[in-house]
């Protein structure tokens, strides 16, 4: 009985390691699978990435380009009545303005205000009656994005 016991042994290990080489077979093709569907998935989402990236500003410009057509129209009027030429600019002004806005792109107070090297270029001093260190000037508005300064407004400060 010790013979066919062995050999009902052998055979059942036998069938064992075949059933788990072709357990293992399989492990090896669901992994080639898995690793080539990342790799497909990680491509795609570079591609995405680079035209985000790529048309990011893409309403930006749109909204820019409506600007540029109003300044067209205002140059190339018949009419050239300056006071209706300076209204059409004003109308383009804040219609760019509120473009910005909708952009998260505001500008921010500094007459008055106490200089912040944050948000402040100090171009030059000035002797004043008010407290020292305060603007009394500005040259060209400062602007953010969002929270983040865009550009740094700059301003006369008093000393």
């Amino acid at each position: 009985m010790s013979k066919k016991n062995n050999s009902k042994k052998k055979k059942t290990n036998t069938a064992i390691v075949k059933e788990l080489k072709q357990e293992l077979e399989s492990f090896k093709n669901k992994n080639i699978s898995l690793l080539a569907e990342f790799d497909n998935y990680k491509k795609r989402t570079s591609k995405q990435i680079d035209n985000i990236r790529k048309y990011e500003g893409e309403n930006a410009f749109k909204s820019i380009l409506k600007i540029l057509d109003d300044i067209e129209r205002v140059i190339n009027t018949k009419n050239n009545n300056i006071d209706s030429m300076i209204n059409g600019i004003e109308l383009i002004k804040t219609k760019f303005v509120n473009i910005l806005k909708d952009l998260g792109v505001e500008n921010f107070d500094s007459l008055n205000e106490k200089f912040n090297p944050d948000f402040h270029e100090a171009i030059m001093t000035k002797k004043s009656k008010k407290k020292s260190g305060i603007v009394l000037e500005e040259y060209e508005k400062g602007y953010t994005l969002h929270d983040k300064v865009l550009r740094h407004s700059k301003v006369i400060v008093g000393e």
